[in-house]
């Protein structure tokens, strides 16, 4: 009989049913009144994207403006759903894992609770007001007005007297809103310099009902650490429950690549109060393979999956008892360090991983769109993180003006190995110090930290974007206490939190006092400077360049895309589009002060030719950002400057911008060029203005674990705008190892050809390895494009060749060549696709916006989607050169 007792046991204790969680998908969509009633067939939703039929797209022409009463009232969303068995004693929640923003939430006609922050996940107990099958449950969600419900808070902050510092508006042009930092919403949504007023509100992710015996396992968080011998993954296992007392949980590992036996956490006492479970995993070296950034080696991951039990005491368990839940994560072995090191100027402030310093490379990202119930879109975050991961990148920051993001964007940072600096969705303002909202952004904190840290991408965390700049800007209005506004944890053993971006870094910024935060000799800067972008000596000596950019124009194509169907896309119409959505309050001031420095242009008709308005933006965009990164990595040795990230990667609609990605997913010029530009090992030329010479750099960018030097050799030509034979050549050869940077200067004088002036003259600067193969590319124009002189038409011509669609199978290999000839140098040749019926097909060039100095060159355009024939010609493809507006 004993032997049969003990048996049932075992049994129940390994026979465990794993909690039940229903997610709810079809909701209705109501307003106040009732009199529009919308079918929302998915979640996540938002009631712009549920409307979109009925009123029109928010990103269509003027629709930001027009469409601004959406956001000026309340909506319902509304289901219903039929309860599951309940077990004796088992527990039910209803959880939203995002609700945008501030809502009441009922069921059966009874008020749960309410939210007010949409990075919280929030969660209800049900079970008592669940209805038995076959009545249905009916849950509410009442969305409350944004904009009403900022402008209900800031007058209740002035009636209390309470000082919020200047009145938090976007600095931008166009028609945007006030308070952002009022409500914890995604703070872009209240428009900006590049963005439109989009104040969204719905259920921007999942919700479900989740059926479960004691507690569910929420999170899982694995810090990385390395010892002479093993790994060991640091991890504490966050549980959420209801109980009330404390109770037991077991956890078991299972990691096939990493461990021959499952490791198992026995079952122990778990504190309700803060229900976690920590335990370390010990994993030999020898088992492991390193994860390294993009370029430096293999992004390898590997599954380990998580399985708790939890029980109300030490031997209570039934067979039926929903006490299992499990996580399956993807770890990447990595060390991260962030190096503050004193140095003779201030600190350094670079990344070590693995021990190597690295130099980061790359971009801002800002949400995928502009409505958060669309920015996690796999297929759209994966397009701009690939695309990074291919010029080369491998950092990318999340902008404080955003989002947390989405599990599909660490992912897939994680898989492309682009190490995440993270901003809290803090941005440029003060926030309120009431301990309602204090307790919320600590919730809001918790919670996206237990959710991301786990991730090898994920390199910092900083509390906010220029936060501290914005408090050193207005002392006056805050008196003493301006530092109270921000805060600081320990997020040991990973780099951060860091106070605020741009700052001093995480040293310094210990100090009591803030002091300028975009001191060049600490930390990371903001390099907003409308000065001369061509020329290397404008660019900061600083230590990290978080942010620095140039403006430009999208393509035409995507203007009249953006027009819509029912218009006819003439120049007016895109004249008047382009100059609704220009937001700097600057105008286009900037972005033409920065074309006249270079290129022949009369600024006061750009919308006479607006091709021409859109070639050059983008032209000089891709001149003054190959000039900055080129700076900024020709200053790393002795780790002075070690990272620069371009603003911004991407966009959220068609408009002037920074972006190097249109909204539609269109690559321009400067990714291009940034492809070459970032190369791991690179050739890099700079005008020395004070000595009329040319500084070559010779840089590589990897990892070895050996000293592998290797031979290389820089070739420099001579050419004439009037010929394709280089008339003179002068040849340098470099020793370079892993993670070295050379610089050699050769006077101009050197380089010039019989008594031709530096107008008829430019520089092709080639990097060939030891056995004569081609490693990278730059041009050098000594002056000013604008200044050129004997340039001639290349007598250019184009042929464009493919698949034979008769006889072509599915997939399709819709990949084309196209063969330019020139008979002269061909000067920024620069390939757009007009075919318009492909336009919305998402596609790219191997190159673009490139000199041609040979007679014949072949550029392959290549089309994601293989499901049908595409057919091309030349008439499909326009082709500009600077050439033509030269002569």
């Amino acid at each position: 009989m004993f032997r049969f007792i003990v048996f049932c046991i075992l049994i129940r204790n390994s026979c465990a049913k794993t909690i039940l969680v229903e997610e709810l998908t079809k909701w209705t969509l109501r307003n106040e009144t009732s009199s529009v009633t919308i079918d929302v067939p998915r979640l996540p939703s938002g009631v712009y994207t549920a409307l979109k039929d009925t009123y029109g797209d928010l990103l269509g022409p003027e629709n930001d403006v027009s469409l601004r009463w959406i956001a000026n009232i309340s909506w319902i969303y509304s289901t219903s759903f039929y309860s599951a068995e309940m077990e004796h004693d088992g527990q039910v929640n209803l959880t939203l894992h995002g609700i945008d923003t501030v809502s009441k939430v009922r069921l059966n006609g009874e008020l749960l609770g309410e939210t007010d922050n949409m990075f919280v996940r929030y969660s209800f107990i049900i079970g008592h007001l669940l209805l038995p099958s076959p009545n249905q449950n009916i849950l509410e969600i009442e969305i409350l007005s944004p904009l009403q419900e900022a402008s209900r808070r800031a007058r209740e902050f002035e009636d209390l007297g309470v000082n919020t510092g200047p009145i938090s508006c976007p600095s931008a042009r166009g028609d945007v809103e006030c308070h952002r930092n009022l409500l914890r919403k995604m703070q872009m949504s209240f428009g900006g310099e590049w963005n439109p007023a989009a104040l969204s509100s719905g259920i921007w992710k999942t919700v479900v009902v989740e059926y479960y015996a004691v507690a569910v396992l929420r999170d899982i968080d694995v810090a990385i650490k390395r010892n002479d011998t093993h790994w060991t993954m640091d991890c504490r296992a966050f549980l959420s429950t209801h109980a009330t007392t404390d109770f037991y949980a077991q956890l078991v590992v299972h990691a096939n690549e990493l461990l021959d036996d499952p490791y198992v956490v026995e079952k122990r006492k778990v504190s309700f109060g803060s229900p976690v479970l920590e335990f370390k995993v010990h994993i030999p070296k020898d088992r492991v393979i390193l994860w390294w950034p993009n370029g430096y080696g293999t992004q390898k991951l590997y599954p380990v999956h998580f399985s708790a039990k939890c029980f109300i005491s030490e031997m209570a368990t039934t067979l039926s008892s929903r006490s299992e839940s499990q996580k399956l994560l993807k770890i990447g072995f990595r060390t991260i360090d962030l190096v503050e090191d004193k140095d003779s100027i201030g600190r350094t402030f670079f990344f070590r991983v693995n021990g190597h310093p690295i130099f980061m490379k790359g971009a801002n990202y800002v949400p995928a769109h502009t409505l958060p119930e669309l920015s996690a879109d796999a297929d759209a975050v994966e397009y701009l993180l690939k695309t990074a991961h291919d010029a080369k990148m491998n950092m990318i920051r999340v902008w404080g003006g955003g989002l947390y993001e989405s599990e599909n964007f660490y992912n897939f940072a994680d898989f492309y190995g682009l190490l995440v600096w993270q901003d809290m969705p803090f941005s440029h303002a003060a926030y309120p110090r009431s301990g309602d909202f204090e307790a919320s952004v600590r919730v809001e904190t918790v919670q996206n930290a237990q959710r991301v840290s786990y991730h090898p991408s994920l390199a910092l965390i900083v509390t906010n974007n220029e936060i501290e700049l914005f408090l050193v800007n207005n002392k006056s209005d805050f008196g003493e206490n301006e530092t109270q506004v921000i805060s600081r944890s320990d997020f040991s053993p990973r780099p951060g939190p860091m106070i605020s971006t741009p700052s001093l870094g995480i040293a310094e910024s210990l100090q009591d006092h803030i002091n300028n935060p975009q001191s060049p000799n600490y930390g990371d800067v903001h390099f907003w400077d409308n000065k001369d972008g061509f020329s290397p000596e404008n660019y900061p000596r600083a230590r990290f360049i978080s942010e620095f950019g140039y403006a430009s124009l999208p393509i035409m194509s995507t203007w009249r895309r953006a027009i819509g169907d029912n218009a006819n896309g003439s120049n007016h119409e895109v004249a008047a589009l382009i100059r609704s959505r220009q937001h700097d309050p600057k105008g286009f001031i900037p972005m033409l002060q920065l074309i006249a420095y270079q290129l022949p242009f009369v600024p006061q008709n750009w919308d006479e030719n607006i091709e021409k308005f859109i070639y050059f933006s983008q032209v000089a965009q891709a001149m003054a950002t190959k000039t900055g990164f080129e700076v900024f990595r020709s200053l790393r040795t002795g780790n002075h400057t070690m990272g620069a990230l371009v603003w911004q990667l991407n966009d959220v609609w068609v408009a002037p911008t920074w972006s190097c990605i249109d909204f539609y997913g269109n690559l321009k010029m400067v990714y291009y060029w940034a492809k070459e530009f970032l190369a791991p090992t690179s050739v890099i030329a700079l005008y020395d203005n004070n000595s009329d010479s040319l500084n070559i750099t010779l840089t590589r960018e990897d990892f070895s674990e050996h000293r592998d030097s290797q031979l290389y050799y820089v070739l420099v030509n001579t050419y004439l705008w009037t010929d394709l034979i280089a008339k003179k050549t002068i040849a340098r050869a470099f020793g370079l190892g892993s993670n070295d940077l050379e610089v050699r200067q050769i006077p101009l004088q050197y380089l010039l050809y019989e008594n031709y002036s530096k107008k008829e003259i430019f520089w092709e600067i080639v990097l060939e390895d030891e056995y004569g193969d081609l490693v990278a590319r730059t041009y050098f124009y000594p002056v000013p494009i604008k200044d050129i002189v004997g340039i001639k038409d290349p007598d250019l011509t184009l042929e464009v060749a493919g698949q034979d669609c008769r006889t072509a199978t599915s997939p399709y290999a819709n990949s084309f060549s196209l063969r330019i000839t020139v008979k002269s140098p061909a000067l920024l040749v620069y390939l757009e696709l007009s075919h318009p019926a492909y336009i919305k097909e998402r596609h790219k060039f191997s190159t673009n916006g490139f000199t041609q100095t040979q007679p014949k060159k072949t550029v392959h355009l290549t089309f994601e989607n293989d499901s049908e024939c595409l057919m091309l010609n030349t008439s499909h493809i326009r082709v500009q050169t600077m050439n033509q507006y030269l002569l």
